[in-house]
């Protein structure tokens, strides 16, 4: 069986951030997060090909990209990296892929007291709702799998607000809570080799629970409700010359979608 990891920054063990700032390259604990982020992909991979997988494929996603030492992953993984892709999972679509893991991940954007929680992009988006229901990154990119790789999210490594929000969507899934959420940039942290040891059991779980696990999926057509930071924003995507979306007020936008593909 093949398998794609897909790793965020924000859920990784020890991190935290530094308050009024995104996790970018300038941040602090930007270099320890890539660092045990490594150390999170390694342990998961091994635990995949401990169980017999054929191919684990790596998705670098936070960001801009580019976060991880490739020549430190483990080398049998394939590496999916860079910005520009057509839509999320691009290049994986011929894989025959059973299961995506998420690791790093992080609660949704409007999750009070949870480390670093946004949706997307921290700097543009108070919230996305699909169908009235108010979404993160998880169930994006569980959305996405399904659609574009038609597989299931097995296992989510992420904060415990991020974990509750992952599990309630997505109730079959494996998870390890790396950290609990004090707030936007406080936390009880586990320490990160507990983290890695929790890792490759949980993953190994996953694995041998593969048949458990379920395609996640949203009703179409699809209502897109995205509220904005600022309202310049706002007003320049619904003065744009796309048909269908509309002003609700200074800060909202609402239009609608035939399928999930083309949220990007």
């Amino acid at each position: 069986m093949n398998f794609v990891i897909a790793v965020d920054l924000e859920g990784i063990s020890g991190v935290v951030g530094t308050p009024n700032k995104g996790f970018k390259n300038d941040n602090i604990q930007y270099k320890f997060a890539c660092e045990q982020a490594l150390r999170e992909v390694n342990q998961a991979t091994k635990a995949l090909y401990d169980c017999g997988a054929k191919k684990v494929y790596v998705w670098d996603n936070h960001g801009s990209s580019l976060n991880l030492d490739y020549m430190s992953l483990d080398k049998r993984v394939d590496i999916l990296a860079g910005v520009g892709l057509k839509h999320r999972f691009s290049g994986l679509e011929d894989k025959k892929i059973s299961g995506v893991l998420l690791i790093g991940y992080h609660a949704k954007a409007n999750t009070s007291h949870a480390i670093l929680a946004h949706t997307c992009d921290s700097s543009k988006y108070q919230y996305i709702k699909l169908n009235s229901k108010t979404v993160g990154e998880i169930e994006i990119d569980a959305l996405l799998a399904t659609a574009n790789i038609n597989a299931p999210v097995i296992f989510i490594s992420s904060d415990n607000m991020g974990v509750s929000q992952g599990e309630k969507s997505l109730p079959w899934i494996k998870s390890v809570i790396t950290k609990h959420s004090i707030g936007r940039n406080a936390g009880l942290l586990k320490h990160p080799s507990t983290v890695l040891d929790e890792i490759y059991s949980s993953v190994k779980d996953a694995y041998k629970n593969i048949n458990n696990m379920k395609k996640y999926k949203i009703k179409s057509p699809i209502t897109v409700e995205i509220r904005f930071l600022r309202l310049e924003d706002a007003q320049s995507v619904s003065n744009s010359k796309t048909k269908g979306i509309s002003l609700i007020d200074p800060y909202t936008i609402k239009y609608t979608i035939n399928k999930i593909m083309e949220l990007y």
